[in-house]
């Protein structure tokens, strides 16, 4: 069957959200909208949106439009960065190690390999990193630490979640020690990771909500990051 345009958008909704909360943040610590930051967006989000044409692609024994869908759009994020971004690129030059890895991890280890879905929420709060490095032209590790920590912890309550056993219980605790252990190295206010409490109490109880309930959630855990952010950072 000929594919379609829709098949190659990627409707991992929390994906989205994850990457518009981490762009914002940027922005919102830097205390500034300039204009580039909407083709900067657009480009980050053809890099993820690229995903659905290169998880097709690895599914297929040989060369075909997939791999072109997949390159077209790495390409035109490309000349958009390189527009956005101009004697900038440099710097940014060492985070291309994060979308090797990750592409790397999803072709030989799985999509839902642990290393892959850690590295994927680690390349989404790059946005964070992009979207103020367009305001003050420097990469701000502490705010990658805080918004990838932040975000990661995600990975490990689905599984806690999804698979109710102990060891996945017990390693969505501990990460999120791990989490306010690191943000007191790097001095990061631990009052963002807050609404990390109900992972914490997921974990402990798994007690049961609706799906819809679930997303909601997530969705205000993002928020409040977004307004601890700006607050806090």
């Amino acid at each position: 069957m000929k594919p379609e345009g829709r098949d190659y958008f990627l409707k991992e909704y929390g994906s989205w959200s994850v990457l518009t909360v981490a762009f914002l943040a940027g922005l919102g610590v830097s205390r500034a909208f300039p204009w580039q930051a909407l083709p900067l967006y657009a480009s980050l989000a053809l890099l993820i949106n690229s995903k659905q044409a290169f998880v097709r692609w690895t599914r297929q024994s040989t060369v075909n439009v997939h791999l072109g869908v997949f390159l077209a759009q790495i390409a035109a994020a490309t000349v958009i960065l390189l527009l956005v971004f101009g004697r900038g690129i440099p710097q940014l030059l060492p985070l291309l190690l994060f979308p090797l890895a990750y592409l790397l991890a999803n072709r030989f280890a799985g999509e839902h390999a642990l290393v892959t879905e850690l590295l994927g929420f680690a390349l989404l709060s790059l946005a964070a990193v992009l979207s103020k490095f367009l305001v003050v032209e420097g990469v701000d590790v502490r705010l990658f630490v805080a918004a990838g920590f932040y975000f990661t912890a995600g990975v490990f309550k689905v599984k806690a979640v999804l698979f109710k056993g102990m060891r996945d219980r017990i390693l969505a605790v501990l990460y999120i020690v791990l989490a306010a252990y690191v943000y007191r190295r790097f001095q990061i206010s631990l009052l963002i990771l807050l609404p990390l409490a109900e992972n914490i109490v997921m974990a402990l109880f798994l007690y049961k909500v609706r799906l819809q309930t679930t997303g909601w959630i997530e969705v205000a855990k993002s928020i409040a990051f977004l307004c601890l952010a700006f607050a806090l950072f």
